[in-house]
């Protein structure tokens, strides 16, 4: 079980970086890029819980590190997606919620991704923070979160039920 758990994690984790960063940060939307790799990681912590969703953050953040070049500070992707990832897990209950609720969640935690991002770089000295610029990359993100979360969620929890049955069973 725990090997196709990460199998499919890891799977959807390198299908969501890869997309991130060169189909959906080219398409010059308004804003913010859509955070793929966030809603991804609310989608796994739905679907299989809130460890699989740190160990989807953890991988995710780690990924995005790698994968993007950049001057931030290293692993402070994991960390927030690591929190996201465990705090959906934990405060969420999949089965009472409708897709549209659910939808909203990954917004929210996209935004709440963002934010914590900007706040943890500006603490940790980056001074490439821009703050007049981060409320309207924080509700871009939001937005586009909400979009991707009525896709992704049901998709990934169809997956996980597909692939990896016995975490469903009660």
């Amino acid at each position: 079980m725990l090997f196709r758990q990460i199998v499919v994690i890891g799977s959807l984790l390198l299908a969501a970086v890869v997309l991130q960063t060169t189909v959906l940060s080219r398409l010059g939307l308004p804003g913010a890029t859509p955070d793929l790799v966030v809603v991804t990681v609310v989608a796994v912590a739905l679907a299989l819980g809130p460890a699989a969703g740190a160990l989807t953050g953890f991988l995710g953040g780690a990924l995005l590190d790698v994968a993007t070049p950049s001057d931030s500070i290293l692993g402070l992707a994991s960390i927030v997606l690591i929190a996201v990832g465990l705090a959906v897990g934990v405060a969420v209950d999949r089965e009472d919620s409708s897709v549209w609720t659910l939808s909203l969640i990954a917004g929210a935690a996209c935004g709440a991704a963002t934010l914590g991002t900007a706040l943890l770089s500006a603490i940790l000295g980056s001074e490439r923070i821009i703050w007049t610029v981060v409320p309207g990359v924080t509700l871009t993100t939001v937005l586009y979160g909400l979009i991707l979360g009525r896709v992704m969620i049901p998709l990934v929890g169809a997956l996980s039920r597909r692939l990896v049955p016995e975490a469903f069973l009660d």
